[in-house]
């Protein structure tokens, strides 16, 4: 035996002696290769010891955001778009195996031309995203040639960061490659939504659990003990997509509240969250129930679109009249904290305290909307009374700050403000109306806890649009929880919403 083959089975042996000393075969969350060491707490900019691939299904702002973060720790994320959002990066894609993609290609943009050369050699497609803003960094991200293609290529994490009116069709297509590749492996599988509105891991759970049970004679306690589903009560960063290849990241978020279903099984969840993005999670007791109730975005926006609807729906030019010219219309851009003015900022406390009254009903604590503001945008929840009488400094004596205030410190003092929306199909309504309320009015018809601005601001923009977003949600729908006569509080009881709350289906 030579030196080099004898150093090559020295390294094997301890290598397989490392991975079973500690357990992992059938049971590590980040199969064999990750040690205990990489799940450790990492610090804001600490790289982890192990780079892990995780897969990203969406490629919008949230998730470029999120892999620019992914990177910045040292992993290895991978995008999958199943509409066309990677179609610039795989322009820009570089591979040593990959077929040339030829003038033909680039000059018509044809990304089914370009998708099917590189699916062909079956190389990982590799290319670049630019970051900027708090994550400041060009990296690397591989892009998925398909869902299929997605879930195999990963070390079993997938991160959902799409728009939540897209996760139905989305968890329809790759549900089957998911049970796939868990009845292959038996190994467990973690799913993250980023983040969790509208019941959408409830619909995800079923959907995995019906698939399981299909064409086999699996049991679901099998299915049980090898599925993972975290759910985050918003975005681990704000971000704004600049272009195809590139993001600015707004800001990292200091805390982002989750909880896994099963949750009898969630114990590690947290180390392993904090080796992917960073020492920034909190636990809430109450399960989906807690987290459904966490996402305060919806809620915020819709505050903001009522106070600033001009501004989203600027008129088009007027008829012509008698000989005059065609008249000009500027679209004018705003600052959507500026405008948060103090009766819009009432307005975001009072549908706050709603949701704080029905989580006060199921018993579960969660965020305010101040902590919401200050742990997002990195704004104190507190400023002094007034100033000292004899020394001219701040007193200690603090009050709190009031949304409109905290918004205003966004803008003048952070810098870090975002542009309104200046289209009336922003997601702010098309999204965040059907998605990110209607759940709420469900849960506080149900407790005789009415979430009655709530259900107020869904009419008004339905009037305003033409449309009835309280009926509009698929995700509910396919849960029974909407059926051809509107809402149907009734479909369960609250002892079974308690129990989805912990198991992840009705």
């Amino acid at each position: 035996m030579t030196a080099t083959l004898f150093l090559v089975t020295v390294a094997l042996f301890f290598s397989h002696f490392l991975c079973v000393s500690h357990g992992f075969f059938f049971s590590d969350p980040l199969r064999c290769r990750h040690s205990s060491a990489c799940r450790s707490s990492q610090g804001d900019n600490e790289q982890s010891t192990t780079s892990i691939k995780v897969g990203i299904i969406g490629a919008g702002s949230i998730a470029f955001g999120t892999a620019s973060l992914m990177a910045s720790l040292g992993h290895d994320p991978m995008l999958w778009s199943p509409g066309t959002g990677t179609k610039e990066l795989i322009q820009k894609a570089q591979s040593s195996d990959a077929p040339t993609i030829t003038s033909e290609m680039q000059a018509t943009g044809s990304l089914q031309l370009m998708e099917q050369a590189l699916t062909a050699s079956e190389a990982t497609i590799m290319s670049k995203i630019q970051s900027t803003g708090a994550l400041s960094q060009e990296f690397d991200v591989r892009i998925a040639h398909s869902a299929r293609d997605l879930v195999r290529s990963n070390d079993n994490i997938l991160v959902v960061a799409l728009p939540v009116n897209c996760h139905k069709n989305v968890m329809d297509e790759f549900v089957p490659d998911i049970i796939e590749w868990m009845k292959e492996h038996k190994q467990l599988m973690r799913i993250i939504i980023s983040s969790h509105a509208s019941l959408g891991a409830v619909y995800l759970m079923q959907r995995l659990r019906s698939e399981w049970l299909s064409g086999s004679s699996a049991t679901l306690s099998a299915f049980d003990d090898n599925i993972r589903i975290t759910c985050w009560g918003t975005t681990v960063i704000t971000a704004r997509k600049t272009s195809g290849t590139s993001v600015n990241v707004l800001t990292v978020r200091k805390a982002v509240d989750y909880c896994t279903v099963p949750i009898e099984l969630e114990q590690d969840t947290n180390d392993v969250l904090q080796t992917l993005f960073g020492p920034r999670f909190k636990y809430r007791d109450g399960g989906l129930l807690a987290i459904s109730l966490s996402n305060l975005n919806p809620q915020n926006h819709l505050a903001i679109v009522l106070g600033n609807m001009s501004r989203m729906d600027p008129p088009p030019p007027p008829p012509p009249l008698n000989d005059m010219p065609v008249a000009d219309v500027i679209v004018e851009p705003w600052y959507q904290g500026k405008c948060i003015t103090p009766k819009v900022g009432r307005l975001m406390e009072a549908l706050d305290l709603e949701r704080i009254n029905i989580a006060k009903e199921l018993n579960i604590d969660v965020r305010t909307i101040y902590e919401h503001f200050s742990w997002s945008f990195h704004v104190p929840l507190e400023t002094p009374l007034g100033k000292d009488e004899k020394s001219g400094q701040d007193g200690e004596t603090m009050r709190p700050l009031s949304v409109s205030e905290m918004n205003q410190q966004m803008h003048y003092y952070k810098k870090n403000d975002v542009l309104g929306p200046t289209d009336p199909e922003s997601r702010y309504v098309i999204e965040d109306v059907p998605y990110g309320l209607v759940l709420t009015v469900i849960l506080g018809r149900l407790l005789n806890c009415p979430a009655s601005l709530h259900e107020s601001g869904i009419h008004i923009l339905s009037a305003m649009y033409g449309r009835d977003f309280l009926v509009e949600n698929v995700l509910l729908q396919g849960l029974g929880l909407i059926d051809d006569d509107g809402l149907n509080v009734e479909a369960y009881s609250m002892q079974e919403w308690k129990e989805m709350a912990r198991l992840g289906y009705f």
